[in-house]
């Protein structure tokens, strides 16, 4: 007779059960967070539930296509940390889900009935001024278009990071019209010194390698804090204040133990946690990092989340043209 064990092992072999689903206690988050985020929020979330968890971390377009190939048999239970319109551009892939603390976040940055938001992003320059050669520190996304800043900007792909799609996506919805819009970002790709990862670009300009970075602003903090040669720039005509994203993975092997790791994310005391490593809560009930600017002195694009999703892959495809005449 067999035992358990040996029961679930011949099943294991032969592909009828799934170990992630079989590890008891255990989720597996896909996420595209900073590392400092994931080293201070995973462990208390572990301690606090008893609930293990196994990060998969990577930029939002692989993570999605993981996502996308897994989706008959999915070994994630959570998507961690995207730009939201990964999510409402994909909604086969997950499955809605309204935390406990739903009533707790600010109303204007719920945006869909698909994803809950982790913390409110911001779009800023991170200027190594030193390496500027006597250039003006640049103040505007027009700045950027300008020819003496060739090659001196460091830009994740639009098509590889969610952030730096938020970026495009803002700028051509910052000047009145797309068509506009495009005009400031073409010239802005032709200076761009182009990175599949966003977390390169802050470093770069930390390093030296190049003099501007277009990053979020707890990036360009996070080294101006740790001493570095850096400012953080907010554009003058208007940045993008946007949510990224956390949502449940449709058929994801563990639900109820993903849900508990959203609603985690969004207690009083893991967002003084994301206020602390210089991102903006989203709780109404926690402040913003003392060094950052009030909201209030930062112009804010209203940003349209539902022309951004529903136009993502036709804007991905133009931006990869668009690369290729340019660049």
């Amino acid at each position: 007779m067999l035992t358990f064990k040996k029961k679930l092992a011949v099943m294991l072999a032969a592909g009828l059960v799934s170990s992630v689903a079989l590890a008891e206690g255990t989720i597996t988050v896909y996420t595209a967070a900073p590392q400092n985020f994931v080293d201070a929020l995973v462990p208390m979330f572990e301690e606090q539930s008893g609930t293990k968890v196994e990060i998969i971390k990577a930029g939002s377009g692989e993570l999605l296509n993981r996502l996308t190939a897994e989706s008959a048999r999915p070994i994630a239970d959570v998507l961690w940390s995207v730009d939201g319109t990964v999510i409402d551009f994909n909604v086969d892939l997950f499955e809605a889900y309204t935390s406990v603390h739903a009533d707790m976040i600010a109303p204007d940055l719920v945006t869909s009935d698909m994803w809950s938001p982790f913390t409110a992003v911001v779009m800023a320059f991170i200027v190594n001024e030193g390496k500027l050669d006597g250039l003006a520190v640049p103040t505007s996304w027009a700045d950027l278009a300008k020819p003496e800043y060739d090659d001196l900007i460091s830009s994740a792909r639009a098509d590889k990071s969610g952030s730096a799609f938020i970026q495009f996506a803002t700028v051509l919805q910052a000047f009145g019209s797309e068509e506009a819009g495009w005009e400031v970002y073409k010239g802005m790709l032709g200076n761009f010194v182009l990175s599949d990862s966003s977390g390169a670009v802050p470093r770069f300009v930390n390093d030296g390698e190049l003099p501007i970075g277009i990053t979020l602003e707890d990036a360009a903090l996070r080294y101006k804090q740790g001493g570095g040669p850096v400012t953080i720039v907010y554009p003058s005509e208007v940045t993008a204040l946007a949510p990224d994203a956390m949502a449940i993975v449709a058929g994801g092997p563990n639900p109820e133990e993903g849900k508990a790791f959203i609603d985690f994310i969004l207690t009083k005391e893991a967002q003084e946690v994301v206020a602390g490593l210089g991102r903006r809560p989203v709780r109404s009930d926690v402040a913003s990092n003392e060094l950052l600017v009030p909201l209030t002195e930062i112009k804010a694009v209203d940003y349209d989340f539902q022309w951004a999703a529903n136009n993502r892959a036709t804007l991905v495809e133009a931006w990869g043209e668009v690369v290729l005449d340019v660049q």
